[in-house]
């Protein structure tokens, strides 16, 4: 009996639908410096998995290191996964299309606008950020806020809820109960890490954002764009856009600016500063471009002890200068009109950073890691 063509094409498909799914993609990733790095982000483009997998639903991806299924996440046509390295460890990772229906997993970062405050607030297990929107515009700039958590789950939403119905100017989450608290004072400064633009000698900031909109949200990166319109510089009208990434176990945000407005011939300096504070210390390093300042939280030292800092790629960096209000990090913006830099900060309560040493130790390797990315190869597994 012969068989027709519907049905050797219905063979086909199965045989090819059993083959794709038992096969697998190994990820071999080696860390070339000798400084650990915690919580490592690993980023794999989807379209190199695809073509070798023939993946029907990316979804569906799973990662594996050692058996162990790892928390995963798709942003942007990447597939993400973290790890920690030790000096020159190198690791393997496999991934695979799994039929298995996979639970939604809880996220470790998340970022939101706070209505009707117009707040754009974002944070991981580490740390916490917000900032300003049109409410404010005459009271601040574009800073960012910092919130100090002493807990590793995420608390931005609850600390808003449970302000609702709170006088002007009495947001309960200023006082720590347990979880950690909104200590920092930004007015119309650049706060725990925002920019400017550095011309004749003065920073020049944006004002409060226009617009937003959130790109990814966990559970391993929350990735939102801020736009600034009308950005007047000495005379010349800017458009910013700026996109601010947080990673889980991280404490610096990746934050790129862009400016429509530029000419490809200009030589701008981008400015990202930290404000200055009572009873801080400031440092830096020129050699691996980051600038730090430690000291006291607030008056009470049971508040423990804040640092904020900043990180500048290497290769764009252009010196560190300071003013009134802020010890600022400059970097040259490319032609096209972006320039990419780092910033955050660490408290001493929430256990990962026991004193100023720490916090500086964890900026220096923060540049290393930058300067030496991780070594990713990719192939099918034989």
């Amino acid at each position: 009996m012969r068989m027709n063509s519907s049905f050797y094409m219905i063979l086909l498909w199965l045989f090819w639908s059993v083959t794709s799914l038992a096969q697998t993609v190994m990820v071999t990733v080696e860390n070339p410096v000798r400084t650990e790095r915690k919580s490592e982000t690993i980023s794999i483009p989807l379209e190199q998995i695809s073509s070798m997998l023939q993946v029907s639903d990316q979804a569906a991806l799973t990662v594996t290191e050692k058996g162990r299924t790892l928390l995963s996440q798709i942003v942007e046509g990447e597939l993400l996964f973290q790890s920690d390295f030790g000096k020159r460890e190198r690791k393997t990772f496999h991934i695979k299309q799994s039929d298995a229906v996979k639970e939604t997993p809880q996220s470790l970062v998340d970022g939101r606008l706070v209505l009707p405050r117009e707040d754009y607030a974002w944070e991981n297990d580490r740390i916490a950020f917000r900032m300003y929107g049109p409410p404010l515009a005459n009271d601040v700039n574009n800073g960012i806020d910092v919130w100090t958590k002493r807990v590793r789950h995420l608390i931005v939403q609850k600390w808003y809820k449970e302000s609702e119905g709170a006088p002007p100017g009495k947001d309960t989450y200023h006082e720590d109960r347990g979880e950690g608290a909104d200590f920092f004072a930004v007015g119309r400064t650049l706060g725990g890490g925002s920019s400017g633009i550095w011309y004749s000698g003065k920073l020049y900031q944006p004002g409060v954002f226009t617009s937003q909109r959130t790109i990814a949200n966990g559970p391993i990166r929350v990735v939102f764009e801020l736009t600034y319109d009308g950005w007047d510089v000495d005379g010349r009208r800017f458009r910013e856009v700026k996109r601010i990434s947080l990673d889980a176990g991280h404490n610096l945000n990746r934050i790129q600016v862009s400016l429509i407005g530029a000419d490809p011939g200009d030589s701008l300096l981008v400015a990202s500063g930290v404000v200055k504070r009572a009873n801080t210390t400031a440092a830096h390093d020129t050699k691996n471009s980051w600038l730090s300042l430690w000291g006291l939280t607030t008056k009470d030292s049971v508040n423990g002890y804040l640092g904020t800092g900043i990180v500048v790629p290497h290769s764009d960096f252009a010196g560190f200068v300071e003013d009134d209000n802020h010890y600022l990090a400059l970097g040259r913006m490319s032609g096209k009109g972006t320039f990419v830099y780092y910033s955050g900060a660490g408290w001493t309560r929430s256990g990962d950073f026991a004193n100023e040493k720490a916090w500086k130790s964890y900026l220096h390797s923060f540049a290393q890691r930058i300067r030496a990315p991780l070594k990713v190869s990719v192939a099918l597994k034989k």
